[in-house]
């Protein structure tokens, strides 16, 4: 639920930060969360990898910088208003900084976009447009005042995958939001997503059980998947790759491997009758998965308007 109404004055290229928050977000086209150009399942006991090569073992948080391998996230615009819709251009430059023009598919785009609030409640997915000239660039609702971290997944040819991040300015009044009470379910449009599995530091499986009313469903295929999932840490902000398991009667797991305790943010994306829906969680990862912390999760009933790419 929200506080009493008090505003706080957001300084124009300050980022704010505010008291954590949960909520269901709104996604304009899932992220892909495998590390492979395709969105095939995996067995449930396969071994997560922040790049390509799915034997390494060590899971590492990834979208923490806006350069990494000699790759740069280049931003043609730092701010943009918040009463209307904009435009944002962007590069992903590489050595001398001339633009990258050759990317990989991975799961039918070449480069998906996350938007989201540095509160961790407004969450976008788009998939932006290349110009000849490697330039990128994509249409943004009006957001909300506050600061924001953008997020570009991609593949370059003949190289390993990555995620850069760079900030963008909203300015104007932030009203801040309380956490919500603990919850292992989320309503959104009518749908009722419960979250189940440990979280836990270490190799987790987390299963998402989509119902409506009181009936199970099952998910359309979206960009190759049943459904995705983006795991965002709280502080850092780092971004975590997971990959989807089999799935199906309305349940579509992933395999998990949170590399810190802590609080993490779930972005769980299902279509439905060609609808795109994201169900937001909460969970509190324990040190080690001896811990059960299905009581640590929570969800916020307040829906966002869905929309899709």
């Amino acid at each position: 639920m929200r506080t009493a109404p008090r505003l706080v004055a957001f300084g124009l290229g300050v980022a704010a930060v505010f008291g954590f928050a949960a909520a269901l977000g709104a996604g304009l086209g899932p992220i892909d969360v495998g590390a492979s150009s395709d969105h095939s399942s995996m067995p449930p006991d396969a071994a997560l990898s922040s790049d390509t090569d799915d034997s390494a073992a060590v899971v590492e948080m990834s979208g923490l910088t806006v350069t990494a391998d000699g790759y740069r996230f280049v931003a043609d615009v730092t701010t943009v208003a918040s009463d209307k819709p904009s435009t944002f251009p962007f590069r992903i430059a590489f050595g001398d900084e001339s633009a990258l023009t050759e990317f990989e598919t991975l799961h039918e785009r070449q480069l998906h976009l996350i938007v989201l609030s540095r509160n961790l409640v407004e969450y976008l997915h788009l998939h932006p447009l290349m110009d000849a000239d490697g330039t990128w660039r994509v249409d943004l609702p009006a957001l909300r005042p506050g600061s924001y971290r953008v997020y570009a997944d991609f593949k370059p040819r003949g190289a390993d995958r990555i995620t850069l991040a760079t900030d963008l300015a909203v300015p104007g009044l932030v009203e801040p939001f309380d956490v919500p009470k603990a919850s292992q379910r989320v309503d959104i449009d009518g749908f009722t997503v419960s979250l189940s599995g440990d979280q836990a530091v270490g190799e987790s499986t987390l299963t998402f059980d989509i119902t409506l009313s009181g009936t199970a469903v099952v998910t359309e295929p979206y960009l190759g998947a049943a459904g995705h999932l983006v795991v965002i840490r709280q502080g850092d902000l780092g971004y975590l790759h997971v990959h989807p398991l089999d799935s199906g009667n309305g349940a579509v797991r992933f395999a998990a491997e949170f590399p810190t305790p802590g609080t993490y943010r779930l972005f769980f994306e299902f279509s439905y009758d060609g609808t795109v829906r994201t169900a937001s969680f909460t969970v509190e990862v324990a040190a080690s998965n001896s811990t059960t912390n299905d009581s640590s999760m929570s969800g916020m009933s307040e829906n966002h308007e869905s929309r899709s790419a």
